[in-house]
């Protein structure tokens, strides 16, 4: 491959070698030749350290990348500013990029194809907005799509990106709740998407019945084809708000809100959808020293409903931010 290469006395190699590394100038994919009692340094651009430069040919070696900044060409001044990860679905790479780093977004998705060649594209997550949590995407390296195949716990989900909400970072909160599950139980879902929690729970448990349902009519039909893929047994597929579902469906043994967001606005119906006791599992973002006071909401509601809490617990699913936890709370009740 040909590069600029920096020649250099072989008695200094490895101290101009090391400085270039420092200054992020090196070709670290390139292997360091020699002619004579010179080294030659492949080297990203000309540069002036007091030797000469060249255009040589050099063979190109394996060098160990751990990571897409190993490899992405941005400004050294700009590489702290680099994301240090990304979610993977499927085939697919979603990142968020700062705004000081927009400039050098085809860059940083080029490095994480490279990075990592099972990866087919690069979508920049511009955030989630919307009544149906849709993400808004745009492809900056590889092919130009939104559709993949996730593998998750064994189970394959067809998912569009673009179309319906979907996070892998929730696969071992998914299998928390898939594991709580006792024979016998009616759960209802009703923020199911392309329906990680309902098809794992109808796949490693014997449940009555799921009600799986959501209000986006895309993310409906890809759960009705995700079950159908992954042969689930016992699941019910409903379009409609969540309030109307859970009156539509009730009684159930335990209600699972997944829309962390605005979650505590279904409590009071998921309550109202349980039978004589029952758990609901409440998602929310929130501050640590938040947590105290939305657990005596909780009680509060559920005393309003006509339960007794018998048990309320909370833990932290993920960082959401430097200072806030998508936190899930497992509320268990029964008639007072």
């Amino acid at each position: 491959m040909r590069s600029w290469a920096l020649v250099v006395p072989r008695a200094r190699a490895e101290e101009i070698r090391r400085r270039l590394l420092d200054r992020d100038l090196l070709q670290k994919h390139l292997r360091i030749a020699s002619e004579g009692e010179t080294v030659l340094l492949p080297i990203r651009r000309q540069v002036e350290m007091g030797f000469p430069t060249a255009e040589k040919d050099f063979a190109e070696g394996f060098t160990a990348i751990r990571s897409y900044r190993d490899v992405v060409e941005v400004p050294v001044a700009a590489r702290s500013s680099l994301p240090s990860s990304f979610d993977v679905v499927g085939d697919i790479a979603v990142i968020k990029i700062p705004e000081t780093l927009r400039e050098h977004r085809r860059a940083i998705g080029t490095a994480i194809l490279r990075w990592n060649p099972s990866l087919k594209v690069v979508l920049e997550d511009r955030g989630v907005k919307g009544v149906h949590r849709i993400r808004e995407l745009d492809a900056i390296a590889g092919e130009r799509r939104t559709t993949t195949i996730h593998r998750e716990h064994g189970l394959r989900y067809r998912v569009d990106l673009s179309q319906a909400y979907f996070s892998p970072r929730l696969a071992s909160e998914r299998k928390r709740i898939a594991d709580l599950v006792r024979e016998g139980e009616r759960v209802a879902d009703p923020f199911a998407g392309v329906g990680p929690y309902s098809i794992l729970i109808a796949k490693r448990r014997r449940p009555r019945e799921i009600v799986a349902s959501d209000a986006n009519p895309v993310a409906v039909r890809f759960l009705r084809a995700n079950v159908a893929a992954n042969r689930a047994e016992r699941i019910t597929v409903l379009e409609g708000d969540a309030r109307a579902v859970l009156k539509r469906v009730a009684p159930v043994d335990r209600v699972i809100l997944d829309l962390p967001h605005s979650a505590m606005d279904y409590l009071p119906p998921a309550f109202g959808a349980l039978a004589d006791e029952g758990t609901v599992h409440l998602y929310a973002i929130l501050e640590r020293a938040e947590e105290s006071e939305r657990g005596d909401v909780v009680k509060a509601l559920a005393e309003k409903a006509g339960f007794l809490v018998r048990g309320l617990a909370h833990h932290h699913v993920r960082a959401y931010s430097p200072t806030k936890y998508h936190t899930a709370f497992d509320v268990t009740v029964a008639r007072a």
